[in-house]
């Protein structure tokens, strides 16, 4: 069997560009520049001199050249004294560390799933979506080798993700439809559905049975069961998955023993949640 594509082992995502409110006049071409700069580092995740950094980020030499200059003078970036070759400082993380500090999901979430990672030994993680994405906030990693190489701060497909689906399940399913109609959906593997009337009946099996399903359509290999997280008006707030490598799982054996222990999580999480 194929093994399991690892996130580490694809290539590196360009960086994106703004798609919203570009014709506002509230719009800094400016600032938008300097993040497609640092978008193209974090993809590159390594030192990148000033050229290649350019083509990265899609930009032209000189606005780099300003952009990194000013970056560099602040902080934000570091530069290797022989080579020129620029990386993202430490100051970075002090971004994500607020991110994640004032997470008051992540904070409630994260005893219950450190506890269903300890009885059943798998991969949990709790993520969020953000626009046609869903980012990873809190990951308790597989008691056993895993090849998928996701970390917190990843971000995977809404579409084709079972966290994804599992909280376009729980918003109106005209609304649901229109977002997913809206974004590009590409195969990731032969099992992907991208049709909007196979999303559409996966939404609704998702919506019907409380949990989604994603059996290898990211990552060959890959079992994932996600149920999504509602605040006190039943609104998603997030989804919280445990992921399974299907060489050392069967489908049946993970919906038998794996869910029921999923939507008890969920549940218990639920309760907490009536002040979000």
């Amino acid at each position: 069997m194929p093994r399991p594509r690892s996130i580490a082992a694809t290539p590196a995502r360009k960086a994106r560009k703004p798609d919203a409110g570009l014709d506002s006049s509230l719009f800094i071409a400016s600032v938008a520049k300097c993040f497609q700069v640092l978008e193209a580092l974090n993809a590159a995740g390594r030192a990148v001199a000033l050229t290649e950094l350019a083509a990265l980020a899609q930009l032209d030499r000189s606005a780099v050249q300003r952009v990194t200059h000013t970056l560099h003078a602040l902080g934000y970036l570091r530069q290797h004294p022989l080579t020129r070759a620029f990386t993202l400082s430490g100051r970075m993380l002090e971004f994500g560390h607020t991110v994640l500090a004032t997470d008051r999901l992540r904070e409630k979430a994260s005893p219950h799933l450190e506890a269903l990672n300890r009885k059943t030994g798998e991969t949990v993680n709790l993520t969020e979506m953000e626009g046609p994405e869903i980012v990873y906030v809190v990951r308790f990693p597989s008691l056993h080798a895993v090849s998928v190489d996701l970390h917190v701060g990843s971000r995977l497909p809404v579409y084709c993700s079972a966290a994804g689906r599992a909280i376009l399940s729980r918003l109106d399913e005209a609304e649901a439809m229109a977002m997913l109609g809206a974004v590009k959906r590409t195969s990731m593997t032969k099992r992907t559905v991208t049709d909007l009337q196979g999303l559409r009946a996966a939404l609704a099996r998702a919506r019907e049975l409380g949990y989604a399903l994603n059996d290898q359509e990211i990552f060959v290999g890959d079992i994932s069961i996600a149920t999504a997280l509602t605040n006190r008006a039943g609104e998603p707030v997030g989804a919280i998955n445990i992921a399974v490598p299907s060489p050392r799982w069967q489908l049946a054996e993970v919906l038998r023993r794996l869910v029921p222990q999923l939507l008890k999580t969920a549940r218990e999480i639920n309760r907490e949640l009536a002040d979000l």
